[in-house]
């Protein structure tokens, strides 16, 4: 199929038009929405606090998606920032200067934004990867359900194309996609997430990464029609600016897990419910009941919660909740893990989507968890080998035989974390540790082991320098070690993985 410029400038022109009207699909204009008093006013104190619980379960991975995609679509000069159904690469590692995302990994270029189908479809296109690093594409929606994935451990490494509709999209699709290409979209709004490896992160390896990553593109059906059925290039591509319903204060709680209040998470949990396009699972008996019950709190369809018409009283009861709740998710996904030798390895062989407690409290850790583990698994620890909390204060040591070390297909990292989940600023930008890296030859393998040293100072040690991990002084710290292309026993928790142990 050929086109003209003029007819090639009249589709972006529409599509552009189309998009304005996808990204203001959850604004207010011309809707019949009540501002009212929003809580049943027949309710107890303790029915207000209860319900804030049960919305707390229920909603927070809803809660966030909104809140994530605000960041992507409509915070205009922050890093994170890419428009509506617009890929965007990252070209360089995340680091200590991160700090809109918590437990991210420090071994892939990420791409990617939030997508909407409300409208029309979504073309993605993957290039060739002959160099033979990891990459996948994955599709999530607010649920946390990925219904879509493709990567080098997944469809193998030739070009591909694929087409994302919506779950109610009815019409015509163009010529030459294949059955295995068509990916039907579990609801209209959702994230698409490219992860590609990096290796040895010498300047050849990130320029080779950073042009693979680059060459991950998706756009409106519109725009790849008007550009012979491929995907334009992304300086080709218009931003369009979200214009999904918000609060005051959207622009300060980037990190919900960190900064959000009770108040703010009723108001986004309100907003979700009446976007059309964070499409519904109607068929869920559990769900529609508990929206049944929430709807008392003025959590429901028509009705926009109104900060404003809630008493001192009720926004007491509704902060009680929203804490109990919290600590209790917080207690339900440490108990939904795998102890795999003191680490927790949470894989979703043995998820139910169901659990909205533990589920809850997997989001409120990092939004997007569980990722399915036909992906990769993540083993978080916070405690050393005696069960004391990890104290950058103390010395620690992290010992592998390296003829045992974490059986994957793809690799494995070993990232650190301050006590609030972000990376550890350090002379020497080292935030994890990777197979890549000991494939390199950058590690010291002394007797067959391999000893990872955490602790605020490099030892003096020239040898054991190079093993050294970062940690805080004056903080604690965490660990969220993930297995790309886990083998049977990260996935089961059979593995042995080694504690950590303090120094004396």
């Amino acid at each position: 199929m050929t086109f003209t410029m003029r007819s090639a400038r009249l589709a972006v022109a529409a599509s552009v038009s189309a998009l304005a009207v996808v990204a203001g699909c959850g604004s207010s204009g011309g809707s019949a929405e009540s501002h009212a008093g929003p809580i049943d006013s027949t309710l107890s104190g303790d029915e207000v606090a209860a319900l804030t619980e049960e919305a707390f379960y229920w909603g927070l991975n809803i809660a966030g998606f909104y809140e994530l995609r605000h960041v992507y679509t409509q915070m205009a000069g922050q890093p994170a920032y890419r428009g509506v159904n617009r890929m965007q690469p990252q070209m360089n590692l995340f680091d200590a200067k991160t700090r809109y995302a918590t437990t991210v990994n420090a071994s892939t270029l990420y791409s990617g934004s939030t997508f909407d189908t409300s409208r029309e479809p979504i073309v993605v296109q993957t290039p060739a990867v002959t160099d033979g690093r990891y990459w996948s594409v994955q599709a999530m929606d607010q649920n946390v359900n990925t219904f879509f994935k493709a990567g080098s451990q997944f469809t193998g490494n030739a070009p591909q194309r694929y087409i994302v509709v919506g779950p109610d999209w009815h019409g015509s699709l163009p010529p030459g996609f294949t059955g295995t290409e068509i990916i039907r979209a579990t609801s209209d709004s959702f994230t698409i997430a490219v992860r590609v490896g990096v290796t040895t992160r010498d300047d050849a390896d990130l320029a080779a990464a950073r042009a693979t990553v680059s060459a991950f593109m998706a756009a409106p059906l519109s725009l790849a029609s008007a550009n012979g059925g491929q995907v334009p290039p992304l300086d080709q591509q218009p931003v369009v600016k979200g214009e999904y319903r918000t609060f005051p204060r959207m622009d300060q709680i980037a990190d919900i897990g960190r900064s959000m209040t009770a108040i703010d998470y009723l108001q986004l949990l309100s907003l979700s419910i009446n976007d059309p396009s964070i499409t519904r699972r109607t068929d869920s008996v559990k769900e529609t009941r508990t929206l049944e019950r929430l709807s008392r709190l003025g959590l429901r369809e028509g009705t926009i919660f109104d900060p404003g018409q809630v008493t001192d009283e009720q926004k007491a009861r509704i902060d009680e909740g929203f804490t109990r709740a919290r600590a209790a998710a917080k207690e339900a996904f440490e108990k939904s893990q795998i102890d795999m030798n003191g680490w927790r390895l949470q894989s979703s062989l043995f998820f139910d989507d169901l659990d909205y407690v533990a589920k809850a409290g997997a989001d409120d850790v990092a939004w997007g968890t569980p990722v399915p583990y036909e992906s990769h698994t993540i083993a978080y620890v916070f405690e050393d080998s005696d069960g004391r909390p990890l104290d950058g204060a103390n010395r620690y040591t992290l010992t592998f035989d390296v003829n045992d070390l974490p059986p994957t297909t793809e690799f494995w990292e070993i990232p650190v974390y301050d006590s609030a989940g972000y990376f550890i600023d350090n002379p020497v930008n080292r935030y994890s540790a990777t197979s890549e890296l000991l494939k390199a030859g950058r590690y010291s393998v002394v007797d067959g082991t391999l000893t990872f040293y955490l602790q605020p100072d490099p030892p003096a040690d020239p040898e054991q320098a190079r093993n050294w991990l970062p940690t805080a002084g004056g903080d604690g710290f965490r660990l969220a070690a993930r297995f790309y292309g886990p083998t049977s026993g990260l996935i089961d928790g059979s593995y042995p993985m080694p504690g950590i142990v303090r120094a004396q």
